[in-house]
């Protein structure tokens, strides 16, 4: 049993078997029985000798043409696949052990690998995962596991999980993920929030120390991992995995149909963020009074990065159906940095998170933002729908997209379609300098919506996705608590309407700080909805102000974490 730490991001337990992604992704059996093992000797040999000749033929193909380092890198593995104390040590992990050929040869040549990177010997490393693969290839028929249609549940474990692969997963085999990298507000940690899968990311090593088919515990809130647990630990851990979906089953049915009000009377809107049409029922049973972040982005991975207007209202039209007449606010394109680009081609950009990503891609590709204009305000004929355009940085930007969303509704009344003409534009305040301005801004807008998770890395330059830098990511930063502070004044005083729609909202510990601030519109994952609802169901609007301004006041972003902390336990000590 070994025991490793990482970053919880998104609450609950998993138990599983892991499926680790590399080269090549393949699913196989952990063990087999006695009388199979002879069986899984042979097929080791017989997945041996196929990959010795295939790279015999490659080695030939090549002849003279190609330069000398790739013949010698196909004769360092053919020495290594036919190095006769290796192909032993596999063949006693099977016979010692009752391991499938697949399982004792990824295990084997991992612990190889592992070896050699420590004794730093990188390119011998990589020949033992370059082995692994082609061997495992060869074991399996080349069956590669496919994420959107997996065959049995699962704990995927990766180095890191692109926002192609994580829009695929089929999500009722999918029990938990784990990654190499990552911080609480990268990629793989708001897909596994929006979608209610416990996650825990930067682990270091964890997709080199796991092997597919080992046994694996996760706990999303403390970023605990467990590989190959005894037995009495499994049992404790399945225990508080029962627990804790009974709890949260329970706070669902309690809260989803009591009013976010606070003790005072106060109302608050508790919307939901969600990645697909798929999520909105999970998020209504959780009490969300409808969608506050639509992320559209999937629409692109999904579509081969062209969905046509078409594509666009037939996944609206679903969204709305389900909503009845609750509010649909759409995110237009947010691709680029950690995201591809709209035609699938990466761009080269030395930094991309200050590159051509959200609004700055969409003005570069106009015509793809007229696609999901049309399509928006075909919706809006059918549905509460409003606009919501990311990463605004200027007036100048707000006018220029302003003036094609003006050119589209032209055109479908010239078409003759029916579009709502009052469909709410808002945007996006997750760049210093929006949040410096949103005074200026809130002249040409209906509403701000808050995104704390790019607002945070951009203020305190931190990579939000760099597990390295995690701590340094501090939501409670006297310049982070100024801006927000700012931003919802502002809004509030200008008669717009001002949500949170990043990490924060979601987070109870920063509900009564958010709320004391004067927000009163929440946009969370679903599963976070029942708590922050309890949280402001317990409180008057009086004990939130108070513990928003001795926050601000403290200075201190450790000191101001503590205290937020001290006083969710003190309103909520089960849950807090």
């Amino acid at each position: 049993m070994e025991i490793k730490k990482g970053i919880g991001v998104s609450k609950g337990f998993a138990l599983g078997e892991a499926f680790v992604l590399g080269s090549q992704d393949f699913l196989f059996r952990k063990t087999v029985d006695s009388k199979e093992v002879k069986r899984e000797i042979e097929r080791l040999h017989a997945a041996t000798n196929a990959a010795a000749k295939e790279l015999a033929g490659a080695s030939a193909k090549l002849g003279r043409a190609v330069a000398k380092v790739a013949q010698r890198i196909l004769e360092s593995q053919t020495i290594l696949l036919r190095d006769e104390s290796l192909r032993l040590e596999i063949v006693d992990d099977i016979t010692r052990h009752g391991h499938s050929a697949e399982y004792a040869t990824s295990r084997v040549l991992k612990r190889k690998s592992k070896q050699v990177t420590e004794s730093g010997m990188t390119e011998v490393a990589r020949e033992f995962t370059n082995m692994e693969s082609l061997l495992l290839r060869h074991l399996t028929g080349e069956k590669c596991e496919d994420l959107a249609h997996l065959s049995k549940k699962v704990v995927i474990v990766a180095h890191d999980l692109s926002p192609a692969q994580t829009v695929g997963l089929d999500r009722s085999k999918v029990l938990g993920m784990l990654t190499e990298v990552g911080g609480r507000t990268s990629h793989t940690a708001i897909v596994a929030s929006s979608l209610g899968i416990p996650a825990v990311v930067g682990i270091e090593e964890i997709a080199s120390d796991v092997t597919t088919g080992d046994q694996v515990i996760l706990d999303g809130t403390t970023g605990t991992v467990i590989i190959n647990p005894d037995e009495a630990t499994s049992k404790r851990y399945a225990a508080m995995a029962r627990n804790f979906v009974v709890a949260d089953e329970k706070l669902s049915h309690e809260l989803r149909d009591l009013p976010a009000q606070t003790l005072d009377g106060v109302k608050v809107e508790l919307l939901a963020n969600i990645e697909t049409p798929h999520d909105i029922q999970a998020a209504l049973d959780h009490g969300a009074q409808g969608v506050g972040l639509y992320r559209t982005e999937f629409l692109y991975l999904t579509n081969k990065f062209a969905p046509t207007e078409k594509d666009h209202l037939e996944a609206y039209r679903k969204a709305l159906s389900v909503l009845g007449r609750r509010p649909l606010t759409i995110r237009t394109l947010d691709l680029g940095a950690d995201k591809m680009p709209v035609d699938g081609a990466p761009m080269r950009e030395d930094n991309p998170f200050l590159g051509v990503r959200g609004v700055r891609l969409s003005l570069l590709k106009p015509d793809v933002l007229r696609v999901q204009f049309r399509a928006i305000l075909k919706a809006s004929s059918i549905g509460r729908v409003a606009i919501m355009v990311p990463m605004i940085a200027s007036v100048d930007e707000i006018e220029r997209v302003r003036e094609i969303l003006d050119q589209v509704k032209r055109e479908l009344h010239r078409e003759g379609e029916m579009v709502d003409e009052k469909v709410p534009f808002g945007i996006m305040v997750e760049v210093p300098s929006a949040a410096l301005m949103a005074d200026k801004l809130a002249r040409h807008v209906d509403f701000f919506s808050i995104g704390t998770n790019d607002l945070i890395a951009y203020t305190l330059a931190v990579d939000r996705s760099n597990e390295h830098v995690a701590k340094f990511y501090q939501p409670t930063h006297p310049a982070v608590l100024r801006l927000l502070k700012g931003v919802i004044e502002a809004g509030t005083k200008a008669g717009k309407g001002v949500s949170v729609c990043g990490e924060m909202s979601s987070d109870l510990v920063y509900t009564l700080l958010l709320l004391g601030m004067g927000l009163r519109t929440f946009s969370c994952v679903p599963k976070s909805i029942p708590e922050v609802k309890k949280m402001i169901r317990s409180v008057t609007l009086k004990d939130a102000q108070f513990v928003a301004a001795k926050a601000i006041e403290l200075g201190d972003p450790r000191a101001t974490l503590d205290y937020l902390r001290m006083e969710t336990r003190k309103v909520l000590p089960d849950i807090g």
